[in-house]
């Protein structure tokens, strides 16, 4: 038996034991559908009572994970408000009055539940849970009481609220909204879009089918040690004192931040959803990440996995400086289009389809322009998914398990190394991820992403870091890993060199003394 049998056989047990811990249950997602219906109603109603006299009505559509198929359990909802115009020239007009969405969170407190608008986000986020405790709903009612007691001109130039502007400006999520079980804008099913997933259910979310080695023990990989470099990336190309190395810190960086009055719970609140406002872009990434889905049987327990494992080792909360679901998804769509040898899926932005009808492909490929970026793909989920069955997408026949320890590998070993196909492990230092492309890397140099900037987006000044550089797949200013700081780097880093660390152990034979998914035990503040 070769050695990386072993290395696939423990990470296919592994991976069977955590993935069907986290994959959502039908019945979840019917009663997440029922809750976007009943918010969808209360909106109505208060726009045909007090809204703009241009709108007809709203919608809200699904997007993120429960529509693309890569949600846990417990993951957020995220939804878009779409408007319905009375005008049909203004039907493409995704833009909503800045008064709609403080309408739509007064709406919802005064039906009980946890609302809270979020204004220095790349675009607007309301924030809601089912159920808020007595506690968190007073905190809550009194944070936009001080809103409503605002001059006029207040209002709208400056931040509404205290407590939002010590929020970071990009939260997670797809294209700057909340994204799935995240804390990251990628939470995100209506019908304004062809391309978006099925409107009337969120069926897609439904599955297709410690302690560290002792410093002085060599590891047998041949990865650095895990605790080596601990708060010591190996390449940091953004040298501003506060976010790289700076010689002191008044307090110890936490993986995840602790809770503040106004922010929600992970549990114990009921379902909870981001509504994101002008967010076109956010459905079809949505739709990009389905298709991708599709393509094979092994992309959703490899997206899984991943994220569950990232979750547990607590690398997975943009709001406390590491990576997005949305980021993570990218991460694995990347190694499966670009890396394994052969590939899993097709790169579906570019030219390509498995039939015969050469002469329908240019109908098929055309481009389509949204809030001004391309938006091209190959976006027929049915007919990916016949030719995923039908074996004309990949030859490659890796178990899941051969296919994460390449995962684990490419982002884990030194870039010198040499991986299957002529490939070479992810630079972090000089290289972006960028899925869009053929091969799928970039240059942060040609992107010019060489250093952390201040850029304005939407009327806010944006922090812009490229220490991890993932390309939005349409948005391709947008860095998907800008809310990576210095201690979240490293932290990653730190998390797939134990990861690799631990596959060498299994390779020979040996007991890491410790499990892939041990829970991480932070400090309180």
């Amino acid at each position: 038996m070769r050695n990386w049998n072993l290395q696939a056989d423990y990470l296919d047990s592994v991976a069977h034991a955590e993935v069907g811990k986290v994959q959502i249950h039908p019945s979840e997602v019917q009663e997440k559908e029922e809750f976007r219906v009943h918010l969808e109603r209360i909106i109505q109603d208060a726009i045909a009572q007090e809204g703009p006299n241009d709108l007809v009505t709203v919608k809200l559509v699904g997007f993120g994970s429960l529509a693309s198929g890569f949600a846990t359990r417990g993951s957020d909802m995220d939804l878009v408000l779409v408007p319905v115009w009375k005008d049909p020239i203004n039907m493409s007009n995704a833009n909503v009055s800045k008064e709609l969405p403080r309408l739509i969170e007064k709406a919802l407190l005064n039906s009980n539940m946890g609302a809270r608008l979020l204004t220095r986000t790349r675009v607007p986020i309301l924030k809601i849970c089912q159920h808020p405790s007595p506690e968190l709903y007073q905190a809550l009612s009194d944070e936009r009481g001080k809103w409503d007691e605002l001059p006029e001109e207040e209002k709208w130039d400056k931040p509404a609220t205290s407590a939002d502007a010590k929020l970071p400006i990009d939260p997670p999520g797809l294209n700057g909204t909340t994204v799935d079980d995240q804390n990251n804008p990628i939470h995100s099913d209506h019908e304004p879009s062809a391309t978006a997933a099925d409107p009337k259910t969120l069926s897609a979310a439904v599955p297709v089918s410690g302690k560290l080695p002792s410093e002085q023990q060599a590891d047998p990989s041949g990865a650095a040690d895990p605790k080596a470099s601990e708060n010591k990336p190996a390449e940091v190309e953004d040298k501003t004192p506060q976010e790289n190395a700076p010689k002191s810190r008044p307090k110890t960086w936490l993986r995840v931040k602790a809770r503040g009055p106004l922010d929600f719970p992970s549990s114990g609140v009921g379902i909870q959803c981001d509504i994101n406002f002008a967010n076109a872009l956010g459905i079809q990434n949505t739709h990009l990440l389905r298709c991708y889905s599709l393509c094979d049987k092994r992309v959703q327990p490899m997206v899984l996995f991943v994220k569950a494992w990232a979750k547990r080792r607590k690398i997975n909360n943009s709001y406390s400086g590491t990576l997005s679901s949305y980021g993570w998804t990218l991460m694995v769509l990347h190694y499966l289009v670009n890396i394994a040898f052969p590939p899993v899926c097709p790169n579906l932005q570019l030219p390509w389809r498995p039939s015969s009808h050469v002469d329908k492909l240019e109908g098929l490929f055309e481009a389509r322009h949204i809030d001004g970026w391309e938006v091209r793909f190959w976006d027929n989920a049915d007919e990916i998914l016949a030719a995923g069955q039908a074996g004309q997408l990949t030859r490659n026949n890796w178990s899941v398990g051969r296919l994460l320890e390449g995962f684990f590998k490419y982002y884990a070993a030194p870039a010198h190394w040499d991986l299957p196909g002529g490939h070479k492990p992810f630079h972090w230092m000089q290289e972006v991820i960028s899925l869009r492309t053929p091969q799928g890397i970039l240059r942060k140099q040609e992107k010019g992403w060489t250093g952390a900037k201040n850029t304005q987006v939407a009327g806010n000044e944006v922090r812009q870091r490229y220490l991890l550089a993932i390309e939005d797949p349409f948005e391709l200013s947008h860095n998907v890993g800008r809310t990576v700081t210095y201690n979240g780097l490293t932290a990653i880093r730190d998390e797939f060199r134990r990861a690799h660390a631990i596959l060498g152990f299994v390779k020979k034979g040996q007991d890491p003394g410790m499990g892939l998914f041990d829970e991480v035990i932070e400090p309180s503040e």
